[in-house]
């Protein structure tokens, strides 16, 4: 009989995991939270703005690709954009919401591909409107070809912030400088696995090349000190630090803009593979809280398996490598069959996969945060955005004795708001560890729902799904 396996998160890992699981015979069911597939990275505009025009040729040749070789397949399995899935309960049974209905999935198999949130490191001001994700930033390039400002600074740590602002500039807008905590030249602490990038890191120089052309300035082993304004942005402070996070006296810069962009890198959308019961652990330079996988993908939950960024850092292309492997097993183990044969078979993608992991060890050389840069937040600096929860307010609490992520969100309520703790926990979990935060520390309990739903959604919910007749539903809901 034919497995049905439900894939949830359509970037690149998602996307290759239905066309090899597709390819291999199972009923697919693909589930996403956007419109459009490709997810952030691969992020597109809508048809009437025409192909997308963001990035680098190479870059955009390998997004057709990968989008080419998903809409080969995309009318032949169930594909649903703009649905949201929420909850995972033993089964595994998973709760998905579409519009102003919901239902439950009990697919044969389960592959995890969520993504990653940008993490945040606050500092005074960092609410300020017109400060933005450098992400969020880009997803309006990407998707709207909107500038979200005209006069712009870029600060934070590792590759992003370099790209970003030579989008901008492409963009026409003015970046003023590109404030980067670590240069980049830490990445040569890490020889062999630089090389092993060397694609990645050629187009990295065509972006420096770029800003170099606009006199963009890049200030390396910078950091934002303040963003000031009364109703909204209109200038950033900053300030040379000492390696380790601490601002050095005299050496402050303030500019006027309407638009800084920020971004300390990355941490996995783990709440649903949490959920699920999966064991994690903690690993800030890869992700955050991360579920313990295998060579195949595989999760401590049998049928469960977890690709992509969401499963550890690995960028664009080691993720499509680690959807193909992903959707191989998954088929493989709904079929009671061995995933052995695996490792022959799809040699090239554990290589691609092994060879941009390997990358990522001297990309993790400009994104490490010592343990200053927890200590940027001024006691009044609002740490949870969504509950509004400051700085003061957290220390308060650990100085009570409440040191778990638990514990703080009952008694303060950060973790507690619309985003479920996405942008402030990898913050709370230094807090508590005085910037040194270890493997062990527990992730907050999972609850539902894991992403904002509606109560129309809720209320119209079919409390089971006969997942092998849902292709008509799932392709209907694809054209609304």
């Amino acid at each position: 009989m034919m497995p049905t396996i439900l894939i949830v998160g359509a970037g690149p890992a998602g996307l290759m995991a239905a066309c090899e699981a597709h390819r291999r015979g199972a009923h697919v069911i693909l589930i996403d939270e956007a419109l459009r597939p490709g997810g952030q990275i691969y992020r597109q505009p809508a048809p009437a703005l025409g192909p997308a025009a963001i990035g680098l040729v190479t870059e955009r040749q390998r997004k057709n690709t990968i989008l080419e070789t998903f809409a080969s397949i995309a009318n032949d399995i169930d594909y649903r954009p703009n649905t949201t899935a929420y909850a995972i309960y033993a089964g595994p049974e998973v709760h998905i919401a579409h519009g102003e209905q919901s239902e439950a999935l009990r697919p044969d198999g389960l592959i995890l591909a969520p993504g990653v949130s940008e993490r945040a490191v606050p500092f005074p001001g960092w609410t300020l409107p017109g400060v933005l994700y450098a992400g969020g930033t880009q997803a309006l390039l990407k998707a709207q070809y909107v500038k979200a400002g005209d006069d712009v600074v870029v600060a934070g740590a590792g590759p992003l912030p370099v790209v970003l602002a030579a989008q901008l500039v492409e963009a026409g807008a003015r970046v003023h400088s590109v404030a980067l905590l670590h240069p980049m030249r830490r990445m040569t602490r890490k020889p062999l696995s630089l090389l092993a990038g060397r694609a990645v890191v050629r187009e990295g120089f065509e972006y420096l090349k770029i800003l170099r052309r606009a006199g963009v300035n890049v200030l390396q082993e910078w950091m934002p000190l303040r963003a000031e304004g009364k109703e909204r942005l209109e200038c950033v402070k900053l300030v040379r630090h000492d390696g380790s996070g601490r601002p050095l006296s005299h050496s402050e810069r303030r500019i006027e803009c309407d638009l800084l962009a920020i971004n300390f890198g990355f941490t996995a959308n783990s709440e649903l593979v949490s959920m699920a019961d999966a064991d994690l652990i903690y690993d800030p330079e890869r992700g955050g809280w991360l579920p313990l996988v295998d060579r195949f993908c595989r999760t401590s939950v049998a049928n469960i398996f977890a690709a992509g960024d969401g499963a550890g850092l690995g960028g664009a292309w080691a993720a499509a490598a680690e959807g193909r492997i992903a959707g191989a097993a998954a088929v493989q183990s709904a079929q009671n069959n061995a995933l052995e044969s695996l490792n022959r078979e799809l040699a090239a993608d554990f290589l691609q996969r092994d060879r941009h992991k390997k990358f990522q060890l001297a990309v993790r050389e400009t994104l490490r945060l010592p343990p200053a840069v927890w200590s940027w937040a001024d006691p009044d600096t609002i740490v949870c955005r969504c509950e509004g929860v400051c700085s003061d307010r957290l220390r308060q609490a650990m100085a009570d004795g409440h040191v778990t992520l638990d514990s703080i969100k009952r008694n303060t309520r950060a973790g507690m708001g619309w985003c479920g703790g996405r942008t402030c926990l990898s913050a709370v979990a230094a807090l508590i560890a005085d910037g040194h935060p270890s493997s062990s520390i527990k992730a907050m309990t999972p609850r539902p729902l894991a992403r904002p739903v509606s109560i129309a959604a809720l209320a119209q919910h079919r409390a089971q799904s006969d997942v092998a007749n849902t292709a008509t539903s799932g392709k209907l809901a694809a054209q609304t």
